[in-house]
């Protein structure tokens, strides 16, 4: 069964593929997925679009959006409720993925999520990393 993990707000495109909003919540989806189905780089992405149409992708890039400067790590995720922004693989465009479409994990194509020992490793490593919620105002890492 495919798991279920948003529905698109806005996409832009990034050196990693296809940025997606709104970002997930790593706790909520860890909470109904099981804990070695982690959504990997190169897993297959079910995107359903509004009303009719469906299309299969790679996915490119799923993690927290992060960036270093000083011996600083710097997010504009919360470290107590990690979030994780989704990029989908392929030369697609914002005009090729509708607002509103639903994009799911199939768990039918391999993935390699027992690599990173699960969920619950996951999510101690991220909430006890040494980081900084930022939300800079050009959307990149903060100036010095």
């Amino acid at each position: 069964m495919p798991y279920f993990l948003l529905t698109v707000e806005s996409s832009q495109r990034t050196d990693l593929g296809l940025q997606v909003k709104p970002t997930v919540r790593i706790k909520e989806l860890a909470a109904r997925v099981k804990e070695f189905d982690v959504p990997m780089p190169g897993d297959r992405l079910l995107l359903l679009f509004p009303g009719t149409g469906t299309w299969q992708a790679p996915l490119a890039d799923f993690g927290i959006e992060a960036w270093q400067r000083d011996g600083v790590v710097y997010s504009r995720s919360d470290p107590s409720d990690p979030e994780f922004t989704l990029a989908i693989g392929g030369d697609r465009g914002p005009e090729d993925l509708p607002v509103g479409t639903e994009i799911w994990l199939d768990d039918h194509a391999p993935t390699r999520g027992h690599r990173t020992k699960g969920w619950r490793r996951i999510i101690e490593g991220i909430t006890a990393a040494p980081w900084v919620r930022t939300e800079p105002e050009d959307g990149g890492p903060p100036s010095p």
